[in-house]
């Protein structure tokens, strides 16, 4: 299938796209943050969205992808050390950061699930995020890599429909924005921080900004990635960026 053909309805923000992929209970990946608590009933009822004319208020909320997991283990970075691994406890790291601050985020995955790119698009422009956050670990180089996308040549929309590779093309500005300021506050807690462009999947397939994450490690020092200090920093830098750009961010209707 070529996915560079296919189209995103920017209206729907793409809940039907890649249909043909999506099994039963797909949405269900998704891992909420937090238990759920009940309110007490209101004593007199309160109106409905449709008595009132007017749509509920949409949630704001991060979406937290760690890269690979299930049969996909990602670059192995040590003897039993791999990336599935470490990107999902940096994502449960920044799940908390982010709500200690009091903003909701889900993780696309909270177990060792594989998850196609293709899926992980489509699963994402479905629930309609503040932002999306996908994680991963590389070698070499030392530090933080943040990615933002560089988009292919522009491909024409079709009535109200984007294309399949530039759907992030709306929201790339703001991508950019909270890749710099993610860049700045990992600086000032002494990270080696390179912010890089390029072209990059799913990034370029999700209509909300979208930016990716990358912890660079020597071989040599493979450990100190899984550091829960060093990991609890990254989190805590990146939660304060998406703090300060919550206005700018919005909530995506």
């Amino acid at each position: 299938m070529l996915w560079s053909k296919r189209v995103l309805n920017a209206g729907t923000a793409g809940a039907v796209l890649l249909c043909l992929l999506c099994g039963p209970g797909a949405v269900s990946q998704i891992a909420s943050s937090g238990p759920a608590t009940a309110a007490a009933p209101p004593a007199t009822p309160s109106p409905t969205p449709a008595a009132t004319g007017k749509p509920p208020a949409p949630e704001f909320f991060v979406l937290i992808d760690p890269s690979h997991g299930g049969d996909d283990k990602g670059a192995v970075l040590a003897p039993k050390i791999f990336e599935k691994d470490l990107t999902l406890s940096l994502a449960r790291l920044l799940r908390k950061e982010l709500e200690e601050r009091g903003i909701s985020a889900r993780l696309l995955r909270d177990s060792d699930t594989t998850i196609s790119l293709e899926h992980r698009a489509e699963l994402c422009n479905q629930q309609h995020e503040a932002l999306y956050i996908a994680l991963h670990a590389a070698e070499p180089g030392r530090g933080v890599r943040v990615y933002s996308s560089i988009l292919a040549a522009p491909q024409p929309a079709v009535g109200s429909f984007l294309p399949w590779e530039s759907a992030q093309s709306g929201a790339l500005a703001r991508s950019n924005a909270v890749a710099r300021s993610i860049s700045r506050e990992l600086q000032k807690r002494d990270f080696k921080t390179l912010e890089l462009q390029a072209f990059l999947r799913p990034l370029n397939n999700i209509v909300a900004p979208a930016i990716a994450l990358e912890m660079a490690t020597d071989r040599a020092d493979v450990k100190s990635l899984l550091n829960s200090k060093v990991q609890s920093a990254v989190a805590a830098a990146v939660a304060s960026a998406v703090e300060q750009n919550r206005e700018r961010l919005g909530a995506r209707r």
